[in-house]
């Protein structure tokens, strides 16, 4: 493989990373928010209010696979935009560490959601449908699959919500490839979902405070990844311009114009292009 081949393979992948990556940051955040926007109130320490709330509601599952296909997106969204900072190795690093987290954040999260929108579901139904006498039981084993979720979103608050875009927000402040407040933004809502889910963690149940910064983060980050799905696409698409514009070098190392002859002669030095598709 030429010079040429192992320098413009690279760019290619990067570009296709981050457009499908700037479709999937706002894919997931309409939908994710969608999702959160739509999802049934359940009152607070009233398990058969709760389970009433569930088995009454005809699209809960529904609109829980649509946050579970938010979250995913979400994720791929993240993996673009890491590889769209140009900033310097630790804004990379942090980036990198950030992608890790939110993998492991989006693996918790549909966890999380699936057991809140299948399994809870099929047991609110089977305490509906249940007779008088083992009603009690079967709302017992509703609450107990509620304590379990609420154990599983505080840690997704944090894993998610709250570390990746602690480290990303730094990230997007450090380089220079956004504006840097979108990054004290992210940071901020990253500090907020740390918060709701170390409250939640400690009680084994919603509060008020967790339940108030579990509005305010999620809502955060899913329009901030809406702006910069929108910035991560122009970006890409500046990024294609410049590659077409730039030179490419040949087999024997000097650089041509793009459209040029390949054995036409230079007489500028070698220059290898980047890989961040910017």
């Amino acid at each position: 493989m030429t010079a040429a081949e192992v320098s413009v393979v690279p760019m290619k992948e990067t570009y296709w990373l981050m457009r499908i990556g700037s479709v999937s940051a706002v894919l997931g955040a309409v939908s994710a928010g969608l999702g959160n926007l739509l999802h049934p109130i359940t009152p607070r320490d009233d398990p058969h209010g709760v389970a009433h709330v569930i088995a009454q509601s005809e699209f809960w599952t529904l609109i829980h696979l649509l946050i579970v296909v938010g979250t995913i997106l979400m994720l791929a969204g993240l993996i673009a935009i890491r590889h769209s900072i140009a900033g310097d190795g630790f804004a990379d690093a942090l980036a990198r560490l950030g992608t890790y987290a939110a993998t492991i954040g989006t693996t918790i999260g549909v966890v999380t959601v699936i057991l809140d929108g299948v399994a809870a579901k099929q047991l609110a139904n089977q305490w509906a449908a249940a007779g008088e006498p083992e009603k009690p039981i079967a709302l017992a084993v509703v609450s107990a699959n509620e304590t379990i979720n609420f154990a599983l979103a505080g840690l997704f608050n944090m894993c998610f919500a709250g570390v990746p875009f602690v480290l990303f927000g730094l990230a997007v402040a450090r380089a220079d490839a956004y504006p840097r407040w979108l990054g004290w933004v992210a940071f901020g809502a990253g500090i907020g979902s740390i918060g709701a889910g170390l409250a939640q963690a400690f009680t084994g149940k919603p509060t008020v405070p967790s339940l108030i910064l579990t509005i305010i983060g999620p809502t955060v980050i899913a329009l901030w990844l809406l702006v910069m799905g929108v910035l991560l696409s122009r970006s890409r698409g500046r990024g294609r311009r410049d590659h077409l514009r730039r030179p490419a070098t040949t087999g024997r190392g000097c650089a041509r114009p793009w459209r040029g002859r390949v054995g036409r002669r230079c007489a500028a030095p070698a220059r290898v292009l980047g890989t961040t598709g910017r």
